[in-house]
């Protein structure tokens, strides 16, 4: 984010589709959800996507401890069953 050609705001993340996925399609499926997931962002948390998510047989999760000027979290996403497919850490803040 960025105010008067300055950035502000940063956010950084690591991780991703599980490495057992090696099918094109779920891959594409799992990016696919998550795109779904990260429009419905909060405007009070607006860190990655809501607390929880359903949709399409798959269920987003997102922890997040902290407030915008400094956070960090975990998001993940599992078929129903529990089988995990996807799990990214970050954190992120104001920059000073």
């Amino acid at each position: 984010m960025s105010r008067d050609e300055r950035v502000i705001w940063s956010i950084s993340y690591s991780g991703g589709v599980c490495a057992e996925i090696t099918d094109r399609d779920t891959f594409l499926a799992v990016y696919k959800f998550l795109r779904q997931a990260l429009l419905d962002v909060s405007v009070e948390y607006p860190f990655r996507g809501p607390h929880l998510f359903e949709q399409a047989g798959m269920i987003y999760r997102n922890e997040v401890e902290g407030a915008l000027d400094r956070f960090h979290g975990v998001e993940t996403i599992a078929r129903q069953d529990g089988v995990p497919l996807y799990a990214v850490r970050y954190s992120g803040g104001l920059l000073r």
